[in-house]
């Protein structure tokens, strides 16, 4: 017999076992990067005249429903050449939880069950489900004639679940269903011509929570003058302030558009009419021949011209034409088609413009009135869920930083909320100023007092938003039962004193983490100027991303952006704006009276940054691209602002207007200075006397040190180069787990060298019994 230390020595597999399970524990638990998840399978599939698309692949999540009522719902839409037909299908994946002492009263019993689901589409009722066990379930419905017709005012579609588990009040039981997100919807369709309807934008070019998401392109000409560009900026604006959120929407001039683009996309051409000849192919209502229009009613010479048409290029695409026979027409038309409030007569497809009424440069003072005196009536949310209602006031430039500011928020409710979860929230242009939840004593009339923040406030237009998250007491007395609401009078007042200081100074708001809204000063965006150089149409689509954030985050009623070459910017501009500067440092002209002002003074030769008074300055390798961000006090005007989105490159350029946009390295940004490959950030904030700028910069050469000339030596702080702040930590408790597997292992090898010395053969043949 042998003994047990001859055994294990003599047994490799134990041995490879432990070492690789060791090894798999260290590679596991070694602060390595690893790659990104490869991307999910999409979830969207079609065939001809039909498609199949998840819950989750219209974005939503597995949504819980817990008894004895409950509900959800899911809305989306449908490209605009579609027509839904019957015979289509809605599968729902779910899962059902009973718990409680009597679930046994419903598992297994076959006349007894927990509840129903009910389902309808478009109010309609597609059918009921019986919960009669727990576990995963699916269900499938069919979508007939009836159904297929939107009852919502934009034409979306519209998916109710509705749990009802009364069983819940009448016995110890507690149902609780999860709608899957890889439910999905199998949908039917015929195709024809998309409406053309300037009065429902920004439909076709987007469609919220769409079975098919589109791509628009909003082409300009290679050769615009700064005031079509100005018009394509304010239509990017206020597409943005329109949808909210980032879509397929972007800039190119038409010496790039190919005939794959054209065909592939919805169009917004923006410019003059004879400045691109591919108009002419399109049949508008107002013909474009020769670069002029043709049947134009005379006394629209001067008028913006707004009009629609189906793409010669793809029929089941649109074109939107923003024009005018000048500069100042096509800005006013661009202005109306970014607000979304187009009035159309006989022909929806087209509409002229003949003046938009901008923001004025300044505002009477009105210190105290009421939602009556804006002429809101009693506004009512009603519903299960959250809700809001949204108001707007003016305020004047004397009122923005005053500390008095008070709204007094008048409301009561119902009394069938549920007060552990229901709750009232303000905000003013999507800042919170208070959150507070519902009470029995607020059923009653309630006068909320809320003070105003310094800095809330911005000059024209804000947004006092009321937002109610109601969810019902279910008392399982269904007897009078109805949804949760929330009454907001029209006597809810502000008072919006005059400050009694100076408007506070912008220095601190000098930090890029503060993009957008260092230059939301004006609620119609009136005092931010683009710079940009002329043919460059790399940083004209950066601008204009950049353009669409700035509406997206601002929602202004009406864009009102300048736009200016940069060998040509006005001395008005130069002293009321602030200045978003464009494009490489090389093609920009003004770059030569901003460069002193700048934390980091550009090469205008090689495009490149190069801070003053660092520590250690960085070599760019030749070849690798790199984009610039900085941020500093306009020198025309100390109270404005200059960024530079600028680079070593076409491709640069992008890079820094991309840090801009992307959740990941916009979280990385901050200080007055950046540089970014396009996959990190690194940062100055202008504050130490070093700069680690050059860490994130990828190149095949060695990173030259260039150490600056001083007169004399003096004591630097030392730089910082210790590693993340997650190693040590995670180094510290790989260890630790590494010992404890060791120790494991050792206290088992123990325990098999007891049981081979001391078992009998009977003993250790009884795992072999179990085979």
């Amino acid at each position: 017999m042998k003994t047990a230390s001859a055994l294990y020595e003599g047994s490799p597999m134990n041995t490879k076992a432990f070492v690789t399970v060791l090894v798999l524990m260290m590679l596991i638990l070694s602060p390595i990067r690893v790659a990104a998840d490869a991307p999910s399978q999409a979830n969207l599939q079609g065939g001809e005249n039909a498609v199949s698309v998840t819950f989750a692949g219209l974005g939503y999540l597995d949504s819980e429903l817990v008894g004895p009522l409950d509900g959800t719902r899911r809305i989306f839409s449908v490209p605009a050449n579609w027509q839904l037909k019957p015979g289509g299908s809605i599968t729902l994946d779910f899962n059902v939880l009973l718990t409680g002492a009597d679930v046994g009263l419903v598992e297994g019993k076959t006349a007894a069950y927990s509840g129903t689901l009910t389902v309808t589409f478009n109010n309609k009722v597609l059918g009921y489900v019986r919960l009669e066990a727990g576990g995963n379930k699916t269900a499938t419905f069919i979508i007939p004639a009836d159904a297929i017709t939107s009852i919502r005012e934009n034409g979306q579609h519209e998916l109710n679940i509705q749990l009802n588990a009364q069983l819940d009040c009448l016995y110890d039981v507690r149902t609780t269903v999860t709608v899957l997100a890889t439910s999905r919807f199998d949908m039917l369709f015929d195709i024809a011509s998309p409406e053309l309807n300037l009065a429902r934008l920004p439909a076709p070019f987007f469609l919220r929570n769409s079975l098919l998401p589109d791509t628009t392109l909003l082409v300009v000409s290679s050769q615009s003058t700064a005031e079509e560009l100005q018009a394509a900026m304010d239509v990017m604006a206020g597409f943005g302030s329109l949808v909210s959120r980032t879509f397929n929407f972007y800039l190119i001039t038409d010496d790039k558009v190919t005939p794959e683009l054209l065909a592939a996309s919805h169009l917004v051409f923006v410019g003059m009419p004879g400045k691109m000849p591919m108009l002419e192919q399109v049949i508008f209502p107002v013909t474009i021949a020769g670069g002029q229009f043709v049947n134009l009613p005379p006394e629209s010479t001067e008028d913006g011209v707004l009009q629609m048409a189906h793409s010669p290029w793809n029929p089941n695409k649109v074109v939107l034409l923003v024009s005018g026979n000048s500069g100042p027409a096509v800005i006013k038309a661009a202005q109306a088609a970014g607000s979304g409030k187009i009035f159309v007569h006989q022909n929806p497809a087209v509409s002229y413009i003949r003046d938009v009424q901008t923001l004025a440069g300044s505002l009477p003072v009105v210190e105290d009135f009421t939602l009556a005196d804006l002429g809101y009536e009693n506004q009512q949310i009603q519903g299960i869920g959250i809700d809001q209602i949204d108001y707007t006031f003016l305020a004047a430039k004397e009122q923005l930083t005053s500390k008095e500011g008070v709204v007094k928020l008048v409301y009561y409710h119902s009394g069938l909320l549920d007060y552990g979860v229901s709750s009232i929230a303000v905000e003013i242009n999507g800042q919170i100023i208070v959150s507070v939840p519902f009470s029995k004593e607020t059923e009653q009339i309630t006068t909320l007092e809320i003070k105003i923040p310094p800095g809330a406030l911005r000059f024209g237009e804000n947004t006092l938003t009321v937002q109610a998250r109601m969810q019902p007491n279910l008392s399982c007395d269904f007897s009078g039962f109805s949804d949760p609401w929330l009454l907001v009078s029209n006597q809810t007042a502000l008072h919006l004193p005059v400050a009694d200081a100076a408007p506070v100074a912008t220095s601190y708001r000098v930090d890029l983490k503060n993009f957008p809204v260092m230059f939301m000063k004006q609620s119609d965006l009136g005092d931010v100027a683009f710079v940009l150089a002329e043919n460059d149409p790399i940083g004209w689509k950066a601008a204009a991303d950049l353009a669409y954030t700035l509406g997206a985050i601002s929602k202004p009623s009406i864009s009102h952006l300048s736009v200016a070459y940069a060998n040509a910017v006005p001395e008005e501009m130069r002293a009321n704006a602030s200045l978003i500067v464009v494009g490489k440092a090389s093609a920009l002209p003004i770059m030569r009276e901003l460069n002193e002002s700048l934390p980091a003074p550009f090469n205008l030769e090689t495009n490149t940054a190069e801070e003053q008074g660092m520590q250690i300055v960085y070599r760019v390798p030749p070849g690798v691209q790199v984009g610039y961000l900085e941020l500093a006090a306009s020198p025309f005007n100390p109270e404005n602002l200059v960024m530079v989105v600028s680079g070593n490159s076409d491709e640069g350029v992008t890079m820094a207007g991309g840090s801009l946009l992307s959740d990941v390295l916009k979280t990385q940004l901050t200080g007055v200075f950046a540089i970014t490959n396009g996959v990190q950030v690194d940062v100055s904030e202008g504050l130490t006397h070093f700069s680690n700028v050059g860490g994130s910069i990828p190149g095949s050469e060695q990173v030259i040190l260039t150490p600056i000339a001083t007169a004399a030596p003096t004591e630097q702080p030392s730089a910082n180069m210790d590693g993340p702040s997650w190693l040590l930590p995670l180094m510290i408790a790989s260890g630790v787990i590494v010992i404890i597997i060791l120790s494991i292992v050792a206290l088992g090898a123990i325990r098999r060298n007891k049981t081979l010395q001391f078992d009998t053969p009977a003993e250790q043949e009884k795992p072999d019994e179990k085979k």
